[in-house]
């Protein structure tokens, strides 16, 4: 059990890392490289999954479960650190949102205003 833990919590850290990653690029300059980021996100936010799947099958098959303070610490470890991935999931759709927000308005308000109209016939 301690040994799927330390490998959740090492999964976890690797996943807050590349969360600040993406959090610290530009979403005006940097799009598609953001883009590709969050879709290479999701594999890591997959091997979390399966160990947590492998963590709920252990603690299933094992009648008599004894946590351990390594255990309990290492799960207070991911509890913070999966809130700390959480705000920063919070300031990257802030950050998508405010840009879609401003190509939204500059889409429906341009900076540039002509007296010309374009008909096509």
């Amino acid at each position: 059990m301690e040994k799927l833990l330390k490998n959740k919590l090492e999964a976890v850290e690797n996943l807050k890392n590349y969360t600040q990653k993406i959090m610290s690029l530009s979403l005006v300059t940097d799009f598609s490289k953001v883009n590709s980021m969050i879709d290479k996100r999701q594999k890591y936010m997959k091997e979390i999954d399966l160990i947590d799947i492998e963590i709920n099958e252990y603690k299933k098959n094992t009648k008599k479960f004894k946590e351990t303070t390594e255990i309990k610490n290492a799960k207070l470890e991911i509890k913070i650190i999966i809130k700390e991935i959480i705000e920063a999931d919070k300031v990257i759709r802030k950050k998508i949102s405010n840009e879609l927000k401003s190509v939204k308005t500059n889409l429906n308000h341009p900076q540039t205003l002509t007296n010309r109209v374009n008909i096509k016939a």
